[in-house]
């Protein structure tokens, strides 16, 4: 009989998968580069988790919001034509407006990274014709405005004060 090998964590994380609540998951971006130490690069009173967490409110209210899957009547439909609980349709608009209002406090040069990466779970593409080192000034400049990113919507969602 075929022994089976199992791998670590440290294996696990590697590969893209994290365990939480005993189950395993696929790793998002946000996940990978916060295990790689890249939500460090903003302001250095906030930290990697402070990052993570602000970016987990942000992709969460974009969620709540169903944007394309609310009808008019607020019930979703199932493929039987059969309609489920009605969508509570205040915390919708609640989201909404916590989406909209976190969306402007993010500056115009940092909303494309923080977009794609907390919502889209995509990186921005950066030109292979580049040379070696641009490329890696381009790599870090794109963490660093995702950073300043996430800091403006801590001090959004946490009311903080930013300097």
């Amino acid at each position: 009989m075929k022994e089976e090998n199992y791998i670590n964590k440290k294996e696990c994380i590697r590969r893209g998968y994290i365990r939480k609540n005993g189950y395993i998951y696929k790793m998002s971006l946000l996940d990978k580069y916060a295990q790689k130490g890249w939500l460090e690069y903003g302001n250095p009173r906030f930290s990697k988790d402070d990052r993570l967490r602000a970016a987990r409110r942000f992709q969460s209210d974009y969620e709540m919001s169903h944007f394309a899957s609310v009808g008019i009547s607020g019930t979703h439909e199932k493929i039987d034509l059969q309609t489920q609980k009605p969508i509570d349709i205040e915390a919708i608009c609640k989201a909404r407006e916590n989406y909209f209002a976190a969306i402007k406090q993010i500056p115009e040069e940092f909303l494309p990274i923080v977009r794609a990466v907390c919502l889209e779970n995509r990186e921005l593409k950066i030109d292979r014709k580049e040379h070696n080192r641009q490329r890696s000034e381009m790599v870090y400049a794109q963490r660093r405005d995702l950073c300043r990113g996430l800091d403006r919507l801590i001090s959004f969602y946490w009311s903080i004060k930013f300097e």
